[in-house]
């Protein structure tokens, strides 16, 4: 996890009237983790979740607590935003490359000093790694605006072009950033399919930044510059103004102006960047209550959201409009609200002793049935000498294909945009998958027993349907079908204490003659069978194999698990 320097001194700053010792106990209240203190530099460190990134800076944090301590509620604003009448040009050529980029300007009367060039630059780093997905999404350049001649051109060069990168003296090819900066060697992957690459500039043709590897030398922030141009160039239009919303309000916190730029594209469409418009969110009635098991009232939750620096109203069929900031890119979903307003109304309030005045919003936490059911099967195989085995969910269509031969599979859920063909699709049987493990351990001793507890899928009316399934395979020499079955009764018997029937039915990759269905209490829950040769040769295998596969789903729906003592 992340971690970010606080300096003591700023939070005493920044809360006069209250002890230090208060105001860090309250630090973890706002979902931080204190991973020191460091009295003899002055300095808590702070562990943060990447889904955070305003909380990357001290600023992002003393934001928060102000709104924990009362001293700030509501949401944060960043006030007159003026236009800057700066203008950044998109040329066509990046359209294929790295098409969206945005930023805006800052301007203070002092410099930067150490510690808040070093906290940008900290915060660029994680902001690139989290939201910029290690820069293949977004990545950022922070520049020295009283160097930049505007307009700016956002375009594309061949890879001769040459520019003095950042921290270096002489000329370098983009060729020779690729190959030989350590820079270009860990990020130019990201441009590897590209014959052009992106150049920002400005109108006396000097190299701003190349995207997403380095900036160039000219902009380069020092201890006297106090006036700054932020841009993100992106490949994903959300995430761009997501990071440059986190920037603003950063900046802003650290008393710069922050001034708007006009984006225009090859096409003549402009916009104003930054966009630091509140996002908004419909809770329904009752929900959070619900959730967190309190008893608010609507002006109580209001104010919870309010010392999270957010902020909400009731409408008229009582659901809670909620409000929260741009940079807020962790709150997807109502219960994320609900969260918001458990900080609010202090972590430290809950008391799980409370489930004596109100039992039916407390309780203790244990095992779903389910859970119990699979470890019984567990149990009962792994006495019986087998080994489980865990597959993933997606596989090859040739795998499907090897397996279920002369069966039309076209209800099969592909996964779109795949780049493996290893990973084109969602299992519907999970027999195949252990094939596959089998056939990767021909050179271990036989026998070779295996089964395992996962997740297939198939196409429902129209609805993806993902369901429990068992398979369990015996490969050998002489296993036949009455070992299988015998394996099938014992597990039945020791799990469940019932008999299931196995009717006699042909399935085109078991042998004919050795497969039933499985049913229990007349109802199909599975097969079983010695798998036909043809398979067995698909999966380069040089023994046989016997199976058996079972949709626990359906098997649990039809036992009364209330009644079942052998869990």
């Amino acid at each position: 996890m992340p971690v970010v320097d606080v300096r003591l001194n700023a939070l005493s700053e920044s809360f006069p009237n209250i002890h230090l010792n208060e105001i860090i106990e309250k630090i973890p209240y706002i979902g931080l983790d204190i991973e020191g203190l460091d009295e003899n530099n002055g300095i808590i460190r702070v562990e943060f979740n990447p889904n955070r990134p305003d909380y990357s800076t001290e600023n992002g944090i003393i934001r928060a607590l102000k709104g924990l301590f009362e001293k700030e509620v509501g949401l944060p604003i960043v006030n007159d935003i003026e236009e800057s009448g700066y203008v950044v040009c998109i040329d066509e050529t990046v359209d294929n490359v790295r098409p969206i980029i945005c930023a805006f300007a800052a301007r203070r009367k002092d410099p930067l000093n150490e510690h808040e060039i070093s906290q940008l630059i900290s915060m660029q780093e994680d902001l690139h790694n989290g939201v910029g997905r290690k820069r293949k999404k977004s990545s950022i350049g922070i520049h020295d605006l009283d160097h930049i001649v505007f307009p700016l051109l956002y375009t594309t060069f061949p890879k001769h072009f040459s520019f003095v990168p950042l921290d270096r003296e002489n000329e370098f090819t983009i060729d020779n950033i690729l190959n030989h900066l350590d820079v270009g060697k860990k990020y130019g992957h990201i441009l590897q399919n590209s014959d052009k690459f992106p150049i920002l500039i400005d109108s006396q043709k000097n190299v701003l930044s190349f995207p997403p590897i380095i900036n160039g030398h000219l902009t380069k922030i020092k201890l006297n510059t106090n006036s700054l141009l932020i841009e993100v160039t992106s490949i994903n239009e959300k995430s761009a103004h997501d990071i440059l919303s986190i920037l603003s309000f950063e900046l802003y916190d650290m008393g710069f102006k922050i001034y708007s730029l006009d984006i225009t594209s090859h096409l003549g469409e402009s916009i104003k960047t930054p966009v630091l418009k509140q996002s908004k969110m419909i809770v329904s009635d009752g929900y959070i209550n619900k959730i967190l098991g309190l008893n608010l009232s609507n002006g109580e939750l209001i104010k919870c959201l309010e010392r999270s620096r957010c902020s909400a109203r009731i409408l008229e069929n009582g659901d809670m409009e909620c409000y929260f900031p741009r940079y807020r890119v962790d709150i997807f979903n109502p219960v994320d609200i609900s969260e918001e307003i458990a900080i609010g109304y202090g972590i430290y309030r809950f008391d799980a002793s409370s489930s004596s005045s109100n039992p039916s919003l407390y309780f203790s936490g244990k095992k779903h049935v389910s859970s119990l059911i699979f470890n019984s099967i567990r149990e009962v195989l792994m006495g019986l000498g087998f080994i489980e085995i865990i597959n993933t969910n997606i596989i090859s269509k040739n795998v499907i294909d090897d397996f279920f031969i002369r069966v039309d599979n076209t209800d099969l859920v592909s996964i779109e945009g795949s780049k493996s063909s290893e990973f084109e699709i969602l299992r519907n049987s999970i027999i195949p998958s252990i094939m596959v493990t089998l056939s990767k351990n021909i050179h271990e001793k036989y026998p070779q027993k295996l089964f395992e507890i996962g997740k297939t899928f198939k196409v429902h009316q129209s609805e993806l349907k993902e369901e429990w399934s068992l398979g369990v395979v015996i490969a050998h020499n002489n296993t036949n079908y009455s070992e299988i079955k015998s394996v099938l009764e014992s597990l039945m018997k020791y799990c469940f204490n019932k008999n299931i029937t196995t009717p006699r039915h042909n399935f085109d990759y078991y042998l004919n003659g050795h497969s039933a269905k499985i049913l229990f209490n007349e109802n199909d829950v599975g097969n079983i069978g010695e798998v036909y040769p043809q398979v067995i040769e698909n999966f380069k295998l040089r023994t046989l194999v016997s199976v058996f596969q079972i949709n626990l789903n359906s098997l649990m729906d039809l036992l009364d698990l209330k009644k079942i003592r052998y869990l």
